[in-house]
């Protein structure tokens, strides 16, 4: 073989993978048999390059999935560092999927330079009767599930912080005692999830539970909300296990290869 025919071969092998890059990105269903269409390969060819861009954090294949998504490494080399962005990205499918599995409205919300919550993005439910946008809203911390989800991970000292000032009723199912409260919160660390409701809103109910990324830190809030009536306790128990399974394929997505989330530990027990 020349060397003018290798590099033809490299510039084709390069150009293959260019496209399974590109058609990745335009197809959010993507999935081996597609790509390798796409690309014009034999399917087990087109397997190896998405593999091996996969290996290398370019392409993500979520266990128990078929599509194959953009990875994390390809987002941070064209978008920097920046973890939220990272975070938006690679949730974006999960939380369509959320959506159809629960049929109800699911958000993320980011943790904020000053320490707060951010509302990001929001997927509404099928449904007439749902919540309204919250797209760049934040809430009260005790009173919101996400809310809930930060403070249990606040240290003592910021806890004792956010709590010199008095908890605002919003309902009178707000809790607005330091005690229950506290007590709330170890709740919340010990199942992984949080749940509201009627707490802010009368009518309203949500469940919360956090995503972490690499070094283990929250980087982020996915909640499912919903009316109370209809995301009732039966209801919400189902809709904790898809929670948490959605959580876990984030965080695990972000970590690229470290052990899952600890939030899939508790699935099989979670009580709603």
């Amino acid at each position: 073989m020349t060397s003018a025919t290798a590099g033809a071969k490299l510039n084709q092998s390069v150009r293959k993978a260019i496209t399974l890059l590109r058609v990745t990105a335009e197809d959010g269903n993507a999935n081996v048999s597609s790509l390798a269409r796409a690309a014009g390969l034999p399917r087990a060819t087109a397997l190896r390059m998405i593999q091996t861009l996969a290996q290398e954090g370019f392409l993500l294949r979520i266990p128990g999935d078929d599509r194959v998504l953009l990875g994390p490494e390809l987002l941070r080399l064209a978008r920097g560092t920046d973890e939220q962005l990272l975070l938006r990205e690679v949730a974006r499918p999960v939380i369509g999927d959320l959506v159809a599995a629960v049929r109800e409205t699911v958000t993320l919300s980011v943790v904020a330079p000053d320490g707060g919550l951010d509302l990001v993005s929001q997927v509404d439910a099928p449904a007439q009767l749902r919540p309204q946008s919250w797209v760049g809203q934040r809430f009260p911390l005790h009173a919101s599930a996400s809310g809930k989800v930060l403070l249990a991970v606040y240290d003592e000292e910021r806890l004792e912080r956010f709590l010199v000032e008095p908890l605002r009723r919003f309902t009178p199912a707000t809790i607005t005692t330091v005690e229950a409260l506290r007590a709330e919160l170890a709740r919340v660390r010990e199942q992984r999830y949080a749940v509201v409701r009627d707490e802010e809103e009368e009518g309203l109910a949500g469940i919360a539970t956090g995503i972490s990324g690499p070094g283990d830190d929250l980087l982020g809030v996915l909640t499912v909300a919903g009316p109370t009536q209809r995301l009732d306790r039966q209801r919400g128990r189902s809709a904790v296990d898809h929670l948490l399974r959605a959580a876990g394929q984030i965080g695990s997505a972000l970590r690229r290869g470290r052990p899952p989330s600890a939030a899939l530990e508790v699935v099989a027990r979670a009580g709603g």
